[in-house]
């Protein structure tokens, strides 16, 4: 039916992990139905015709998929015969050509293939108990050599379907083997218009190609096969130049390699070969030409590439004049390929002698944008453009790894001319350097990183821009940090507008002076408790934050997350009591008054467990456990023992319940100790987490006999 109704089923497909598929059950229910021989053909037509409508989608139930499990040659599920079988799939073949089609192929032998059964019926005594799914290796040569017949007789002479089965020449048993290649020499396809024999012959050729690479391989094609295809192929193969070479202009370049070669011989042998082909093409033709042969290959960087070793001022003015700002991203690849080939066979005095009167500034922009990034193309971008230099620098690459000398000038311009993200990278570049020789080859500009790093953060594609400049961002962050003469006001903004990736444990950083203030800036301290948390003295709920005032926030939390140096923690890492009580003290003062005073006080009782012992030998320095013992402070306490409590995380369950009581014998030893010091509160607070502990031990151990009972 068209429309059919199935079709809204498979729209409503959901995506992801936890999307729903509506069809899951009837397909279950159709596999379990091709158990029974009476029902096989009906089911695979029905699949068939489900398949037809299945737009595909990321749930590996389909019903192209149910048909293959159901019919695979080595694990059938189906008790129907092999003759019933065939009938299935006969009939699909009428019913429904291309499924059917695409059906026979993947029942062919595979080296990959794998399955975990079909459907099983649960209520009906279909299969026997001991019912085992064994094929004789009779049994399955029979089937799979009916496939590859099926598979040679259905593909007919036509080109697409011949191309596909020439993929699968390995899988072929004799006959079915010598029938593809009689097909493929017959009058039929030889007498194919060049451009249909040309996809043939580009299939044949990659086959035999990968079997003579990998000849000493247990799947190769023995000797003689090989060369029976490669005869056929000779005869496929075209005669016009402009479809004989585009299969060596491929994005798999691998596959035109010999595998017992060096790779940079191969390499250069494939770069003559492509040479001479592009030659052949515009001696048959013209420039023109190869621009159309560019148009249609993958890699048309290459073409142009070799279109370079050619002296012909046609191809120079044509290719200038017309794609040096083209839209066109073919064209951009071949003329970006011609013009670094003529850097390699040009003398600089060449390129300064080229007529370039009738070039607009955004020509000769782009013109020195596809050569390497290197000084001299730097100075010529000042001369030749003069007032309009940011012509270059908005189109260049900036490949750092290109650079034959000081990058200090190219980041100053980069950064001048909007380019941040570039500027992060060279410098991120001098750092690598530096790294790798254990020296300052050349010298990080301090100025140059802290300027490049803030203007970035005004990019509108931030995310995009931090996500690909990660790891050089993290990198020079901890640079700067190490640098004393930097202004304490930049390294603030740094840090506090690359914060999401300071905060990532696989970056192993940290906001070093955000958390310094934290610890020695009170004001700082609540100012970043009222961008996260609403104040008790607010009656209604404000309306929702802008977004710029979201992503405040979100820094806010992100800082508070991983803050982990106590308040009264010196610059030098001692701890000073006295200045954690002046501290504790101003944050009271001015939470109570912004209405903040209990969450900031659950935030430093959290971060107070870090706290280092006290100098006469007390577990916990005696002015944290004064604070902690005050009888106004319930919920520093309560912070204090949730960062007690939650860091534990996700742990093992013991059926003993060992460890909890471990835990509690801790903080219950803790807790005698704050007492006898003078804490009574304090101590009351350790007691109550050292029964939380006590409890879950018991949970657990109720659990566990539950379990066995």
């Amino acid at each position: 039916l068209t429309p059919s109704p199935f079709d809204q089923l498979f729209a409503q497909e959901g995506k992801g992990i936890f999307g729903r598929n509506y069809l899951t059950g009837l397909l279950w229910a159709l596999e379990v139905l091709a158990w029974e021989e009476q029902h096989l053909v009906r089911i695979c037509v029905v699949l068939g015709e489900l398949a037809s409508h299945d737009p595909g989608g990321q749930w590996p139930n389909r019903p192209s998929n149910s048909l293959v499990t159901i019919l695979l040659p080595w694990f059938p599920q189906t008790l129907a015969s092999f003759d019933k079988r065939k009938v299935a799939v006969n009939t699909l073949l009428s019913e429904c050509p291309e499924i059917a089609w695409n059906l026979i192929i993947q029942l062919l032998p595979s080296q990959h293939q794998i399955s975990s059964g079909s459907n099983k019926p649960s209520w009906r005594k279909t299969l026997p108990d001991n019912w085992e799914s064994n094929v004789t290796r009779k049994e399955y040569l029979e089937q799979v050599s009916f496939y590859a017949e099926l598979a040679v007789a259905t593909a007919g002479h036509n080109p697409d379907r011949l191309s596909v089965l020439i993929d699968h020449f390995d899988d072929l048993f004799q006959p079915a083997f010598d029938q593809l290649i009689e097909v493929l020499a017959s009058q039929p396809i030889l007498a194919l218009p060049e451009k249909e024999q040309q996809l043939l012959w580009e299939h044949l050729t990659k086959f035999t190609n990968k079997h003579r690479r990998f000849s000493d391989k247990k799947w190769a094609l023995q000797e003689d096969l090989v060369i029976k295809i490669e005869q056929v192929s000779q005869q496929l193969a075209p005669t016009n130049p402009f479809n004989l070479h585009q299969h060596i202009f491929t994005d798999d370049e691998s596959e035109l390699y010999d595998e017992d070669e060096d790779c940079n011989e191969q390499a250069n042998k494939l770069k003559i070969r492509r040479d001479r082909a592009i030659s052949e093409i515009f001696q048959q033709g013209s420039v023109k030409s190869v621009i159309q042969f560019a148009e249609l290959v993958t890699l048309p960087y290459h073409v142009g590439y070799a279109l370079g070793v050619i002296d012909n001022d046609i191809i120079k003015q044509t290719l200038f004049s017309q794609f040096l700002d083209t839209p066109n991203n073919k064209h951009k690849e071949l003329v970006c390929g011609f013009i670094w080939r003529l850097c390699h066979v040009k003398s600089w005095e060449w390129f300064d002698s080229l007529d370039k009167s009738d070039w607009t500034p955004a020509q000769i922009g782009q013109f020195l944008a596809y050569l390497p990034f290197t000084k001299e193309v730097w100075c010529r971008a000042s001369i030749w453009l003069q007032k309009h230099e940011g012509e270059y620098w908005n189109r260049t690459d900036a490949n750092a790894y290109q650079a034959d000398s000081d990058l200090t000038v190219a980041i100053e311009k980069l950064i001048e001319h909007g380019r941040p993200d570039l500027a992060i990278q060279c410098l991120g570049r001098i750092w690598c350097n530096n790294q790798i020789t254990n020296t300052d080859n050349q010298i990080i500009n301090t100025d140059q990183c802290v300027r490049a790093l803030i203007t970035a953060l005004s990019c509108r594609e931030l995310s995009n821009l931090m996500n690909v400049n990660r790891y050089y961002i993290v990198k020079l962050i901890k640079f700067l940090q190490t640098d004393s003469s930097i202004n304490q006001e930049d390294l603030f903004r740094i840090e506090w507008g690359y914060l999401s990736l300071l905060d990532d444990d696989r970056e192993e950083a940290t906001p070093q002076l955000l958390e310094n203030r934290l610890v020695n800036d009170p004001e700082f301290f609540c100012e970043i408790i009222q961008q996260i948390y609403r104040s008790i003295n607010e009656e209604h709920p404000s309306q929702e934050p802008i977004e710029e005032v979201q992503a405040i926030a979100s820094n806010a939390w992100r800082l508070l997350r991983k803050w982990k140096i106590p308040p009264g923690t010196q610059q030098d890492k001692m701890f000073s009591g006295q200045h954690f009580t002046e501290w504790l003290q101003r944050v009271k003062v001015l939470c109570t008054e912004s209405g903040h005073l209990e969450i900031a006080l659950s935030k430093i009782g959290a971060v107070l467990v870090y706290t280092p012992a006290d100098p006469d030998g007390l577990w916990i320095h005696r002015a944290v456990a004064t604070a902690l013992n005050d009888r106004a402070h319930d919920e520093l306490r309560r912070g204090f023992i949730r960062g007690k409590y939650n860091p534990r995380g996700v742990h093992l369950r013991i059926p003993t319940g060992k460890p909890e009581r471990e835990l509690a014998e801790h903080f219950r030893s803790k807790a005698e100790e704050i007492e006898n010091a003078g804490f009574q509160r304090f101590a009351i607070a350790l007691r109550d987490l050292a029964e939380i502990y006590d409890q879950e031990a018991r949970q657990i151990i109720d659990e566990h006999k539950q379990e066995n009972e």
